[in-house]
């Protein structure tokens, strides 16, 4: 672009003011150097500096490193070989605000020659909304994929099941007339024993990949999160008395939100005997309820901490994978089954950190956040 007059009269300097300041996207102009000649307001909205503070500094000081250090060299390097690499092109960069944090932006620059000046404009848009919505429809599409898989793997695990039933039923009952034979051989009636017990151990596998796979379909009802901990674990209680362990519930102000009530008692019932079957005597679960806030939506956080040994670095990072198990017995599918329950609640749960622990805790953590 080429203006062939140097200075514009007052009315034009006025209107040019009126429409740069009037854009939505953040209009900035520096000179050959870098020095800021010019910021409209909305530079203010994505960066968090007054216009008039930017004027004559360095361009750079909205550029988070290695840029900020290489800019001025950028620069040099344009004007002395003319080669561009996004003058004209544009990108997606990172720009810094004055607070320090990053934020991603679309980035236009056009060179403008005022006389025998040379001058740059960078047009600059936000593109975190427009990242994060990306990312919500990969998700959205990976979660399509995933329900059609599950929905294909759970209709052949139900025909399964059902075909399998029969031939269990068979077994036992040909175990039981065993049995009856066997009264005066105490050692083959153990085997017998642990050949019913595996038989038990296929079919509640077979239960449990169908329940994994089968279709979610969610009963919403309006649910205090806390009455829910408080019911399941005294339904645990009664089963581990033996080992003399406590919860305490720090949920006061816990609101009431719609939620599914047996799926969100089975999550909760999940993490609790975890924590049970690592936990000593004598141990304390803590279950921590606040409301928080993920962008304009506003969630329910439960942060769920015991004193066991917590988890190691493949724990973390595997724990909500289907069939991953540290136990001796079990399918590895308990996790697996509560983070679905959870997002099928638009929910998320993960490990937490130390942000999340209860300050007397030491072992692991499992948060859950579901929306208000």
């Amino acid at each position: 672009m080429t203006l062939e007059k140097g200075n514009l009269n007052e009315l034009d300097s006025a209107l040019l003011d009126a429409v740069l300041n009037t854009a939505v996207d953040a209009i900035v102009t520096i000179d050959a150097r870098g020095k800021i000649l010019h910021a409209n307001r909305s530079v203010e909205k994505l960066f968090g500096y007054k216009p008039q503070d930017l004027i004559n500094q360095n361009v750079s000081v909205l550029m988070p490193e290695p840029d900020r250090s290489r800019h001025d060299g950028y620069v040099q390097s344009y004007n002395e070989t003319g080669k561009r690499k996004i003058i004209g092109i544009g990108r997606q960069v990172l720009g810094q605000r004055a607070d320090g944090s990053l934020i991603p932006i679309d980035l236009a620059i056009s060179e403008v020659h005022v006389g025998d000046r040379i001058l740059y404009t960078g047009i600059m848009r936000d593109m975190t909304e427009r990242q994060q919505n990306e990312a919500d429809l990969r998700d959205a599409q990976l979660r399509l994929i995933q329900s059609e898989r599950l929905a294909a793997i759970g209709q052949m695990v139900t025909g399964l099941a059902h075909e399998s039933r029969n031939a269990l039923q068979r077994s036992r009952a040909c175990l039981d007339m065993l049995d009856l034979d066997l009264e005066t051989a105490p050692e083959q009636q153990d085997l017998v024993r642990r050949t019913r017990s595996a038989l038990v151990e296929l079919q509640t596998l077979y239960e449990e990949v169908r329940s994994y796979a089968a279709p979610i379909q969610l009963g919403k009802t309006r649910q205090t999160v806390s009455e829910l901990c408080l019911d399941v674990w005294n339904n645990l209680s009664e089963v581990w008395t033996p080992i003399k362990i406590k919860l305490v519930l720090n949920c006061e102000a816990c609101p009431a939100i719609y939620c599914d009530a047996s799926r969100i008692s089975q999550v909760i019932r999940n993490i609790y005997e975890n924590s049970l079957a690592v936990v000593p005597s004598n141990s304390v679960l803590y279950t921590t309820c606040r409301p928080i806030c993920h962008g304009s939506q506003q969630y329910l956080q439960v942060a769920f901490t015991d004193d066991g040994p917590g988890l190691d670095d493949e724990q973390k990072r595997r724990i909500f994978e289907p069939f991953y198990t540290t136990k001796t017995k079990g399918t590895g599918l308990g996790m697996a089954i509560c983070n679905r329950l959870v997002e099928a609640h638009a929910g998320k749960i993960y490990v937490g950190n130390n942000e999340h622990r209860h300050p007397d805790a030491h072992g692991a953590v499992i948060v859950m956040e579901l929306p208000m």
